[in-house]
């Protein structure tokens, strides 16, 4: 990257944090109110009880958000300041060096296991089945479908025998100390 002119690397940069902050407003905000209409229909159509009671509900999601957005914010500064890239899979806004430290020491997805924090404590927030099991599931599902397909065979092309060893010693998405 010494190699790239400065006005190149400074329009990376700017790509890099509109990225963050569009993909952020996105799944923190676009994604959660939709599901939050959404999940507030069926419940009401389906006559679903709260999950747990006030306040109690509103105690475990707090645990749960904090400790989701603590992951994700976490990979997403990793992944930035040493991955010189973004979670958006742009090739403008892709990392350029293999990121296995921080989070990443403990999880090759630790972004996806934040979000999935996230998203339960969203379902406990708001008292909603919908969200915890069904938009929870989903996501979960539809995100390691693209792990799998695409962002480890992208990796594996971009950074070789690295990557294949790094996935070998390091869990896919629950945090677990690096096998030796």
């Amino acid at each position: 990257m010494d190699n790239i002119p400065q006005n190149c690397k400074d329009a990376r940069k700017y790509k890099r944090i509109l990225a963050l902050i569009l993909s952020g407003l996105l799944v923190i905000i676009i994604l959660p109110l939709i599901s939050f209409f959404v999940a507030q229909y069926f419940k009401s159509y389906l006559n679903l009880p709260d999950i747990l009671l006030f306040p109690l509900n509103l105690v475990i999601a707090i645990i749960i958000l904090l400790f989701g957005f603590f992951w994700a914010g976490w990979s997403n500064i990793e992944l930035y300041r040493t991955g010189k890239g973004t979670p958006v899979p742009l090739k403008s806004t892709q990392t350029m060096v293999l990121v296995i430290k921080g989070p990443y020491k403990y999880s090759r997805n630790p972004m996806v296991f934040g979000y999935i924090l996230i998203w339960i404590g969203l379902g406990f927030l708001l008292n909603s089945y919908i969200i915890l099991v069904g938009f929870t599931s989903l996501i979960l599902v539809l995100l390691i479908i693209f792990i799998k397909l695409w962002e480890e065979k992208n990796l594996e092309q971009r950074f070789g025998d690295s990557y294949r060893e790094y996935k070998k010693r390091v869990s896919m998405i629950i945090p677990l100390p690096m096998k030796k």
